[in-house]
């Protein structure tokens, strides 16, 4: 019987860790404030500013949804979208298959 209260301490343990790595992996808990204006606009290439401004439009979005205003493929949207993740511009989340994208305030 000692080996279930063992197993929940165990897997209580590996969530703390778990935790402990993704504050470090997020700055140290702090998340990168970038203010995004239109003098950033502006200096981003013509390709990653009407993805951006497309992902304005929308609020939060997929790869699909940003395609579908700029009318370039899902695949370039993606590459371009996760360059702006790069560049701390944008966000993005996991929800089931899916992969939202929003601007960061």
């Amino acid at each position: 019987m000692n080996e279930p209260v063992e197993i929940v301490d165990l897997l209580k343990r590996i969530l703390d860790v778990l935790e402990r790595i993704e504050k470090k992996i997020s700055n140290n808990g702090e998340e990168e404030k970038i203010k995004f204006d239109p003098f950033t606009l502006l200096e981003l290439p013509d390709n990653l500013r009407s993805t951006a401004m497309a992902l304005i439009k929308l609020g939060r979005g997929t790869a699909s949804d940003v395609a579908k205003i700029t009318g370039r493929g899902r695949a370039i949207e993606s590459h371009y979208l996760n360059t702006l993740v790069k560049m701390g511009y944008a966000k993005k989340r996991r929800e089931g298959r899916r992969v939202i994208y929003e601007i960061r305030g």
